[in-house]
C-alpha cells in the first residue's frame, strides 16, 4: 500500500501536458499556407509560431480558413487563438496574448506606376482592392473605401498588375513571396493606412496559464532578438 500511495504521489507530481491550442489562420503565401494535398503548414510565419509552441510548451494544431470564418470560429471554439492585428473593433472581441510583431496596413501600387498620393482622401477616388471577407477590406470600409474584393492576394495583385486596380489594400508582410508567385517586381507601399501590433487573439476560454505561458515565450523570443530570424516580409 506503501508503494502504491508514492507511486500515486509521484504521477501527481508530474507536469500535465499542455492542452493543445488550435491556431485557425488565413493564407497568405510565402507566410503561412498549407502544403499543396492536405500536408503540413509551411512559410516564415508558421515557424515562428511553432517556435513561441516550443518555448511555451503548448501544442499548436494549424487550421486555414478564410478570415471572416477564423474570426467566427475563434468566438466559437474554447480552444482557438488566431494570429491578427489588434485593431480597435477587434480587442473586445478576444483575449490577447502579448504583441508577436509590428505591422502596417498599406496600399501598395504596381513598381512602375509613378503616381503619388498625398493621402487617404486621394487614394478613396482610386480603385481599391483587398482580400475578400479580411480585416484589411473591413478596415478600409470603416475608413470610407468601397474596395473591390478578390479571393485571394495572388487574385488581387495579379488585378494591379493588369492595371485593373490602382492600389491593393494588404498587410506588410508576404509582398515580396506573393508578388514572387507571379513573377512580378514587389510592388511599393504607396500609403500607410494604419500601423498595429499582432497578437494572438484567443476565446475567453483558453486558460490564463496557457496565455501566461504564450506571453513568456513571446518575451523571451523579443528578447533574444529570434523574431528577426523569420521570413515574414
Amino acid at each position: 500500500m506503501k508503494w502504491l500511495m508514492a507511486a500515486l504521489v509521484g504521477m501527481l507530481a508530474q507536469p500535465c501536458a499542455a492542452a493543445e491550442l488550435r491556431l485557425l489562420l488565413v493564407p497568405l503565401p510565402g507566410v503561412m499556407e498549407p502544403e499543396p494535398g492536405g500536408g503540413m503548414a509551411k512559410g516564415g510565419g508558421i515557424e515562428l509560431m511553432r517556435e513561441v509552441s516550443r518555448r511555451a510548451g503548448v501544442p499548436f494544431h494549424f487550421e486555414f480558413y478564410p478570415q471572416a470564418r477564423a474570426m467566427l470560429l475563434t468566438q466559437q471554439q474554447a480552444d482557438a487563438c488566431m494570429p491578427i492585428a489588434q485593431l480597435p473593433d477587434l480587442r473586445p472581441k478576444f483575449t490577447w496574448s502579448a504583441p508577436i510583431l509590428s505591422i502596417q496596413i498599406v496600399l501598395v501600387a504596381r513598381r512602375d506606376d509613378d503616381r503619388q498620393w498625398s493621402g487617404l482622401e486621394q487614394a478613396r477616388k482610386l480603385r481599391v482592392g483587398a482580400l475578400r471577407g479580411s480585416m484589411v477590406a473591413s478596415r478600409l470600409r470603416q475608413l470610407g473605401f468601397e474596395p473591390e474584393d478578390s479571393v485571394d492576394y495572388l487574385t488581387g495583385l495579379r488585378k494591379l498588375q493588369l492595371g485593373r486596380l490602382d492600389l491593393w489594400g494588404m498587410l506588410d508582410v508576404g509582398l515580396a513571396s506573393v508578388a514572387g508567385r507571379l513573377g512580378m517586381p514587389p510592388p511599393r507601399v504607396a500609403l500607410v493606412v494604419e500601423r498595429s501590433d499582432v497578437a494572438f487573439a484567443c476565446n475567453s476560454q483558453v486558460s490564463p496559464d496557457i496565455l501566461a505561458s504564450l506571453n513568456r515565450a513571446i518575451a523571451a523570443m523579443q528578447k533574444d532578438g529570434s523574431f528577426q530570424k523569420f521570413p515574414l516580409r
